[in-house]
């Protein structure tokens, strides 16, 4: 396993918190730029580029599972504590990795996150309503990227090739984290998160989210009514001040001497 390169996108200051961006499915670390620049200045702020970004061919699953991507990203930042933000399939990666023992992690962001319950049985409905949100969001990542509006037919034949080289392996990739979440063990996880949902967002159901709140022992719901799936980018401002917020409640973001 090849450690994914680290982006420092803020240096901050020497005695200033720290916050470790991971970014979701097929996008890329520059997705975190935005909410880093609405942080504070004493924030250092770092994107770790991941392989399930944009463009990849999937081979990453055959040489470890999302956190121990995570780990690996993580393992060159040295021993600084830092406040771990992580979205969509980014932010179960996170969630595996403290599940997994991550010490220096001193608080958790999950923005638009996924989750279910072990007791939640999986169906052929929930692979194919899966599959429906998969695409929905893949669909509105690249519209996002792209910062313009491609006319429909371009857009749509773009849509399909990207689609067709994620394939099976690339849906399969989210929907075996989203069956495994719920059996996470999660009750040592001691370190305050914010779960970040939108009603906005159609991919999300409530009382899932409310069920991970409650597998973590210090985990809160935050909601936001115009929050969609992007709200990291789309309400950067408004999730800068629930980190600083959550940075604030917390303890040990800072460096140690």
């Amino acid at each position: 396993m090849t450690s994914p390169q680290a982006h420092l996108l803020s240096p901050g200051t020497d005695t200033g918190p720290c916050a470790v961006f991971v970014h979701g499915i097929e996008d890329t670390w520059r997705t975190w730029t935005r909410l880093s620049r609405c942080l504070g200045p004493q924030w250092r702020t770092v994107a770790l580029d991941l392989p399930w970004r944009a463009g990849n061919d999937y081979r990453w699953r055959w040489s470890g599972g999302p956190g121990d991507w995570v780990g690996a990203g993580l393992e060159a930042l040295g021993g600084r504590p830092f406040l771990l933000v992580g979205h969509s399939f980014g932010a179960n990666a996170v969630l595996a990795r403290l599940a997994a023992g991550e010490p220096r992690a001193t608080a958790a962001v999950l923005a638009a996150p996924f989750f279910r319950p072990a007791e939640h049985r999986v169906t052929w409905e929930t692979f194919d309503l899966s599959r429906e949100t998969f695409q929905r969001q893949i669909s509105d990542g690249m519209r996002l990227r792209l910062r313009r509006t491609a006319p429909p037919d371009v857009f749509e034949v773009m849509i399909a090739r990207t689609c067709e080289r994620i394939g099976p392996v690339g849906f399969l990739a989210v929907f075996e984290q989203y069956v495994a979440s719920g059996h996470l063990p999660l009750s040592h996880v001691d370190i305050p998160a914010a779960i970040l949902i939108g009603e906005a967002d159609p991919g999300m159901f409530r009382p899932h989210m409310e069920a991970l709140a409650r597998r973590l022992p210090r985990a809160t719901v935050a909601a936001g009514d115009d929050f969609d799936h992007f709200c990291h980018v789309n309400h950067a401002p408004e999730v800068a001040r629930l980190i600083e917020e959550l940075a604030a409640a917390g303890a040990g973001l800072r460096p140690t001497d």
